[in-house]
């Protein structure tokens, strides 16, 4: 044991590291069955599914399910989680609480569930249980992973704690993988270019809600739509992001704070989507038809931004000055290594719908199955 290594002697089975959606579901997956530990970089679990902090359900993050997205259908529900139409888009559903309800369901689950291998003994039992009470930590960077024989494997924290398992599954952005852990042997080249080039869908984008504490002032056919960014002119596309409870009403705009006024202020990102969006009117029907929606939307009584390139284990560039292209499918990213010890989640690595929630939820139970058919 090194000085550094943690002081249980027995391996676990899998460690998880990302405490995002595909981590989370790992997780929940392997709750019941195995011993398991995630590891979680930042000190928020969900990665980007996130809400404001004023408690009314505004998705700064992820936030719509389409028709064909039937894993994320078949988890809310799980979850017991209701939906709702998105306002003027009958062709997407947000989740009722926002999307970061479903890490909250999920987090509320593992901390209730408990590890149930029969294979333990009655000398590990204390272990055991204090292990199943910290399953999920974090502010636990890992910057090592090494392979230190043919069926066991270990992982370094940026602390210099050490944990030893029979399997590894990376759950987190391939770029920000390959950015900050080591691996002893090194991965296959092809495997490194691949997760070099690896591009996180909307990481570069920055979201701004303007809340309203009054019912949606806009028409049907101004609830969502798309804009030309520039210069003071931040925002590319729009919705509307009220809650289905009508507590209050909300635009959501993304952005690229770069192209903004005043890049880390806030109020002026948000008084840049503000004008940007009543300048988009000045010439259209709507105007003519409501002649005070440009003072309505002017207006707003709050504002939430989350600034997602600023988030260290999320964005690899702090300042985009463009929006990534949409990812496409690689083999390579979700191929196993180390002779399948070393697993690879996280929505990039979905052959079927990568960049969005459904891919976060597809990876984790292809992984979920690989781990499954290999060892148990």
């Amino acid at each position: 044991m090194t000085s550094g290594e943690s002081r249980n002697t027995t391996p676990l089975d899998v460690i998880i590291v990302g405490g995002g959606l595909s981590g989370l579901i790992v997780a929940r997956n392997l709750s019941n069955n195995k011993r398991w530990k995630l590891l979680e970089a930042s000190e928020n679990l969900g990665g980007r599914l996130r809400n404001d902090i004023a408690g009314n359900s505004i998705d700064l993050g992820g936030a719509w399910i389409w028709p064909h997205q039937h894993q994320m259908a078949n988890l809310v529900e799980s979850l017991g989680i209701g939906t709702f139409l998105q306002p003027g888009d009958s062709s997407s559903i947000r989740i009722v609480g926002g999307a970061a309800e479903i890490v909250k369901r999920i987090v509320d689950e593992l901390c209730c569930a408990k590890s149930s291998d029969d294979d333990y003994d009655d000398h590990e039992e204390d272990d055991h249980d204090e292990e199943d009470a910290h399953r999920i930590e974090t502010n636990c960077p890992v910057v090592a992973c090494r392979r230190i024989s043919e069926s066991l494997v270990s992982v370094e924290l940026a602390s210099g704690r050490v944990l030893r398992a029979k399997h590894v599954c990376f759950a987190c952005p391939p770029k920000l993988i390959d950015l900050h852990i080591q691996f002893y042997p090194s991965l296959p080249s092809t495997k490194s270019r691949a997760m070099a080039s690896s591009q996180t869908w909307m990481a570069g984008v920055t979201k701004v809600a303007l809340v309203y504490h009054s019912p949606p002032f806009w028409p049907i056919y101004e609830s969502n739509g798309g804009f030309q960014p520039g210069e003071h002119k931040p925002a590319f596309q729009f919705y509307d992001a009220s809650p289905e409870d009508g507590s209050v009403c909300a635009l959501t705009f993304f952005t690229l704070a770069s192209l903004s006024n005043a890049e880390n202020d806030d109020a002026m990102l948000a008084r840049d989507c503000a004008e940007q969006m009543c300048s988009s009117l000045s010439k259209s029907t709507t105007l003519r038809n409501f002649p005070n929606i440009v003072q309505h939307i002017r207006r707003y009584d709050e504002i939430h931004v989350k600034r997602w390139p600023q988030e260290k284990y999320i964005s690899d560039d702090a300042h985009p000055t463009g929006i990534t292209p949409h990812p496409e499918p690689d083999l390579e990213l979700a191929k196993p290594e180390w002779n399948g010890m070393l697993l690879f989640a996280g929505t990039e690595t979905d052959l079927v719908s990568p960049g969005v929630m459904e891919g976060a939820v597809n990876s984790a139970v292809r992984v979920t199955n690989e781990l499954l058919q290999s060892c148990y």
